[in-house]
């Protein structure tokens, strides 16, 4: 499991932050996530090997709705920390690990077609 954690740094941008990360994922209460913030805590979870078949259906790619996540956050001026199973990660790193993913389903997909094709 890769489960990527953000810290965010406390500013006066913080309302924007909170609004991002609800959008994002509704299910965590604004006073956590500002709670959070300030205590310099993990603000927002997400496992990259997560999968939802409904999700896969509807053609929506949560890795990439997290990855802009941070891409908002950082327009938005936040400092934004990067941590996989509490090590820190530069956004480098992760967006290396996120192509990585991309490419071995291509490959899973092309091996699933290729013995579908066998058969």
């Amino acid at each position: 499991m890769a489960l990527i954690q953000l810290k965010i740094s406390k500013n006066e941008k913080m309302p924007k932050y909170i609004s991002l990360i609800r959008k994002f994922d509704s299910t965590i209460p604004m006073s956590e996530i500002k709670r959070n913030i300030e205590n310099n805590m993990y603000v927002v979870s997400f496992d990259l090997h997560s999968y939802d078949v409904l999700d896969d259906i509807r053609g929506i790619d949560r890795k990439m709705i997290f990855r802009q996540l941070i891409s908002d956050l950082m327009q938005e001026g936040a400092d934004v920390h990067i941590y996989d199973n509490g090590n820190l990660w530069t956004l480098e790193h992760l967006d290396n690990w996120l192509a990585t993913i991309r490419e071995i389903e291509k490959e899973v997909e092309w091996e699933i077609d290729m013995a579908a094709k066998e058969e």
